[in-house]
Parts: structure tokens; sequence; C-alpha cells
């Protein structure tokens, strides 16, 4: 290939790149800037290049830059994933958050003539995860609106956050009781075996089962509560348990009104009519025997008019089984535990609630009827609904925006393949190797896009996929060179970051097998192996049969554009490159953190 035509290549490769390259001399002198980084400056080209970073740069980015352009110019070492925020000066004060790798540019001889510049924009990832904190911030101002107690705590019982009723109720502040293990949180201590339950509670709860239980805890000035607590296990999309949620209910009142239920029935009805939450007592048939005020604001009826009627005139159509199910679980003498339900306020609009339904015995110990609490949580089910559609649009945005990428790297891919038909075999050859590096990249979005998660890819799958792709790129199969892929036991997972230059890697140690490893030989076989080590530390071992390595090769220096790749992408995987060659053939080693 010409070099003008090499030229041509290289600049449409970097203008269509979805990341910004400019290169800079030692007097700080823009000397290239693609069109994505000129962009980002919102500049043109011509603007741009010939003049100094001064001159187009805004004060708060030039201080940042300039310092980072310099020590690579002194020293000759790269800076990689440097993080740039400033102001963008054109959009009314909007927050700019880059990521910026700079390397050295040397000449043959090893003189350092400027520094090549490789930019990110992290500004929309930042405002994706500013969507996703407020969500969370939302969900904690509905919390601690609530009267309920509910933490959050690390598998090991280390409690991270909990909502402002049970600090408030024992007069404390976050700050007092975060990061201790929460047996050894105020609520607890007074009582050893009340601390020695809650521990077995959450070994329990670690294996996956939900505990519930009353108990009593500490409030301020050393004062007692019985709350109807409650553990369960949070899991993740794949079914991990990734944290441990408590929560607790105040049921002093109830307590002490069950506890002298047989000295004073006034005493009970007074603490009923008092309560927040709807308290309504039935029959074993299902008739309604008390209907507390709460229980008239919540579903409308008045107690003189619902007072013995059945208490499915409450239930909607498709709840009706709800009550056969409660009324066999009360006469076992188990109480029913809070769960989600709804019914039909008087005026027939439905109401969203949470109940818990214990047994009622009488003088003698028998079952009588049954006791409902319910409480109305339209409200928290509507922020609950609006947390997750905000989830739901930000994975939906993040699916559409690999899908674009994806195809914007096909279109680029198929314009270097019409291109080779017209050209010379060694200009096939260049263009074949830079539509691999183009689907290699294009992979990675393609395989986020057809997956569950917007995070993260299944290595495995996507060297699989790489391997297919990368034979056919090259028409290996008409030279007779096997490449085999062996995966790991285990699944490992590799996010856009390192996906990107770890498949660029492979591709291109498979590119110059291909080319130098086989000269003189019919056949050829390249092995791909794929391990999973300790630490979370995955290994990629890529072996082949031809001649091995030059006597004097080595990664430094002049070469091979492949050649001055990898190491790059080595460094952006933040991984480490181990080379072995004899007679029989090269070895490869790339390790990194998964």
């Amino acid at each position: 290939m010409a070099p003008e035509d090499m030229d041509q290549l290289f600049g449409l490769l970097l203008e269509t790149a979805p990341i910004g390259v400019a290169v800079v001399n030692r007097d700080m002198t823009l000397r290239y800037i693609n069109k994505r980084h000129a962009d980002l400056n919102h500049l043109q080209v011509s603007a741009q290049v010939g003049h100094h970073i001064r001159d187009f740069l805004p004060a708060a980015a030039v201080t940042v830059v300039e310092p980072k352009l310099q020590f690579v110019l002194d020293t000759g070492s790269p800076l990689v994933n440097q993080e740039i925020r400033a102001v963008d000066p054109l959009q009314a004060g909007r927050p700019l958050h880059r990521l910026a790798s700079y390397y050295p540019w040397k000449n043959k001889h090893g003189d350092i003539l400027g520094v090549l510049a490789i930019i990110r924009d992290a500004t929309i990832d930042q405002f994706s995860e500013q969507l996703v904190r407020e969500s969370e911030q939302r969900l904690l101002r509905v919390l601690d609106n609530l009267y309920a107690f509910v933490g959050v705590l690390a598998i090991d019982g280390t409690l991270l956050d909990a909502n402002a009723a049970p600090l408030l109720a024992a007069g404390l502040h976050i700050e007092d009781v975060r990061g201790k293990k929460v047996w050894d949180c105020y609520w607890w201590t007074h009582d050893s075996e009340a601390q020695e339950q809650l521990k077995q509670a959450i070994e329990r709860c670690r294996q996956g089962e939900t505990l519930r239980y009353d108990v009593q805890v500490r409030m301020v000035n050393d004062s007692r509560m019985w709350i109807d607590f409650m553990l369960a296990p949070l899991y993740d999309s794949e079914g991990r348990i990734t944290h441990l949620i408590p929560s607790g209910m105040d049921i002093s009142q109830r307590h002490a009104s069950e506890s002298r239920l047989q000295l004073s029935e006034e005493r009970f009805r007074s603490v009923v009519e008092s309560s927040d939450d709807a308290i309504i007592s039935k029959s074993l048939d299902g008739l309604i025997t008390s209907w507390n005020p709460a229980a008239e604001r919540l579903l409308g009826y008045q107690s003189a008019e619902i007072i013995g009627q059945s208490v499915t005139l409450l239930f909607p159509q498709d709840k009706l089984s709800e009550e056969a199910e409660i009324m066999r679980r009360i006469q076992l003498g188990e109480r029913v535990p809070s769960f989600e339900t709804v019914r039909i306020h008087k005026d027939g609009h439905k109401v969203d609630i949470a109940v818990t339904i214990s047994p009622l015995r009488g003088n003698n110990g028998a079952i009588v009827g049954a006791s409902k609490i319910a409480r109305d949580i339209s409200e928290q089910k509507r922020y609950r609904e609006l947390l997750e559609r905000a989830l739901d649009e930000k994975t939906s945005l993040l699916h559409e925006v690999h899908h674009r990428v994806k195809n914007n790297l096909q279109i680029v891919s198929s314009l270097l393949h019409l291109q080779a038909r017209k050209e010379t075999p060694e200009v096939r050859q260049a263009l074949a190797e830079s539509q691999g590096r183009i689907k290699a990249m294009a992979l990675v979005h393609q395989l986020l896009y057809e997956s569950n998660t917007t995070a993260d890819i299944n290595l495995a799958d996507y060297l699989r996929h790489l391997v297919s792709l990368t034979s056919a790129t090259y028409g290996m199969s008409s030279r007779d060179i096997q490449i085999l892929f062996i995966p790991s036991h285990e699944k490992i997972k590799i996010d856009i970051q390192r996906a990107i230059p770890c498949g660029l890697i492979i591709n291109e140690l498979i590119l110059n097998a291909t080319k130098h490893a086989f000269h003189g030989k019919t056949s050829g076989k390249i092995t791909i192996e794929l391990h999973a080590g300790a630490n979370n530390k995955a290994r990629i071992v890529l072996s082949d049969n031809g001649c091995g390595l030059p006597e004097d090769f080595s990664w430094s220096g002049e070469g091979s554009l492949g050649k001055q790749l990898i190491p790059m992408f080595v460094q952006q995987l933040k991984g480490e490159l181990q080379t072995e060659s004899t007679s029989s053939g090269a070895h490869f080693v790339i390790e990194f953190v998964s």
C-alpha cells in the first residue's frame, strides 16, 4: 500500500472512531484533531489546528490539561484514563466530565515529538448515574416519611442505612449507627438474648430465609418498644443475595392490649380506636365484628353499616381466593405476615394496602376469629412504580445507544469491504485488518444490546463470536489455518471499558500469527484459552504452532501497527502481557482483573 493510501485509511479510521483523538507538538500547538474531538470542543477543526491549546480551550480546562501534557513531554511516560472536569461555557454552565489518555509521540530515534491524546466524553455516563441517584433519593424520602422502621444491612450484618423513624424514636443520628453490626446498635444492646436472636436471624436470612418475629427494642431515654420485626434477603438480577432488609412496625400498643385483653376489653378498644392503621376483626365465618375509625377513613364505611357484613364485601373478584387461604391459616393458629393486596372502597375505587392478620383467641384460648391491621400504601406503590419506570427508561436508553453504535461501526466495516473490492491485494489486506478491528469493537455493542444488562458481557461468548468473525474476515479457511477456542468453566463478566481493548488485543495477536507465524507451512493452528483465576483475575492464553518470534523481538520501538497497538491496549485493560517463543511456536499470556 502506498504511504498516501495508508495515511488516507488511517485518517478515515480516526475520523469515524467514537472517541476524540488529537496530536500536540512540544510547544503545545495542536497539530491534528479528528472531528469527534473538535465537536467536543465546540469548534471547527480549522479553528484549532495550528493554534496553542490556550487559544481554544476554556481556561479551567487548560489548567488541568497543560500540566499533564507537559508531564508526558518531560518524562516520556503515558498518563491513562485521566479525569477532566470543567464547565461547558456554551451550554449554560453544564458540567463536563471527560476521560483522557496521553501517550508520547516519538520518532524512530526515540525522541519525543509531542503527545497523542485520546478523549472520551463521560458526561452522559455521569448524567445517567445522577438520574439513578435522584431516583434512589426519592425512594429514601418516601421511606423517611413512613411510620415503619426500614434499614439496609450488608450480608454480614453491618448497618448501611436506616430511615428516619427508628432514628428519631431512639434519639439517634445515622452517624451513631452506620458501619456497626446491627446487634451492637443502641436498639439491641439492652438485651443479650435479643442480640443473639438477631445474630441467628441474620445467619438464616443470608441463606435465603425471610424471618419475622416480635421483639422488644430500646428507644429514647432507655424506654422499650415492641416491634413486629421482619428480616428479608434482597436479591440482584442474577438471584444472588446482596443485602438484608430489616423492617419493623411499632406494635407496643397491640402487645399491651393483648396482654390485658382478659382484664379490660374497653382499654383494648381505646387502643384500636386511636390507631392510625385500619384494624378490623372478624369471626371465623368471615363476618366483621369490629371496625375502627382508621378503617372508616381507609375504606369509607361507617362501623354501623359494615359490622355484621361479610368481609368479602371489601374484596375485588380476583382477590376472593385470598380469604379462604387466610382463614385456613388462622384456624391453624398461624399469624399471616404482612402482604400487599387490594380492597374496594365504599365508592368503588380500589385501595392498595399492606395487611397483617393474626388469630383472635377467646378466654379459653380457642381461636374465635381474626384481626387485620391494614395500611394504605397507594402513595408508596406510586413512588415505587416511578422509580421502576425511571430505571426501565435508563436501561432502554443504554440499549438504544449500544444498538446505534453497533450499526454505525457496521456501516464503517461495510464501507471498508466495498472499498477493498477495487484495490490491490496489499490494500485489501490492510482494509481487512482495519475491518477486523472495527468488527471487534462493534461486537461488544451488539452483545450488550442483545443482553438483559447494559453493564457487562460474558467474556467467553464475546471471544467465541470474535474468533468466528476473525476467521471470516482474514480468510483462514482458505489457508487451512485452524483457530480453537477453549472457554473457562466459570462464567467471567467484563465491562465495555475493558471488553473493547481485550477484543482488539486478541484480534491483533491472531492477525500477527496469520501473517507471520506460518511461513513455509501448508497449515497452522492457533489456540485461545480463557481461564478464571484467583482474586477475580482472568487469564487469556494465545498459542500458535508456527515458526516462533524473531530473536530480537520486542514490543518497544518501531514496527507494525499491530505491534504498536497491542501494548497500548494492554495498558488500557490495566493488564499484563507475557511473551514466550520457541521454534515450535509463540505463546502469549494476558492477565487482568475481570
